[in-house]
């Protein structure tokens, strides 16, 4: 009867293991976010206003993230990290696409402006 028991017992014990969600060390987390901020720094994320809004978010979000860590809140400062890696990404998109999207408005201003003076 113990045995059985014991059995059931590991076999709970294992299945209740098995459905946990685990997530990877807040280091990780960390390390993902600097690494993205640094990339965004890097593509001139800070010379873009609309970059540069989201590079902020995301320095703020990892300070407020390693504060949550020494305050003995893992899970909340793992999310604050991948919050901050989410928005220096975003930030680094941004610092590429914004002067691209602007060179090609002047290009097409370019354009009309020599085909209205075409006869």
């Amino acid at each position: 009867m113990r045995l059985k028991l014991a059995a059931v017992l590991l076999g709970l014990t294992m299945v209740g293991c098995a459905g946990r969600q685990v997530l990877p060390a807040t280091n990780e987390h960390r390390v993902q976010a600097e690494a993205s901020l640094r990339a965004a720094e890097g593509a001139g994320a800070g010379r873009v206003p609309e970059a540069a809004v989201h590079l902020e978010f995301a320095r703020q979000q990892i300070a407020d993230a390693e504060r949550l860590w020494v305050e003995g809140e893992a899970e909340a400062a793992e999310l604050r990290f991948m919050q901050a890696e989410a928005d220096a990404e975003l930030a680094l998109a941004l610092a590429r696409a914004v002067p691209l999207e602007r060179e090609s408005r002047r290009t097409a201003a370019q354009a009309e402006s020599l085909r209205r003076g075409l006869p």
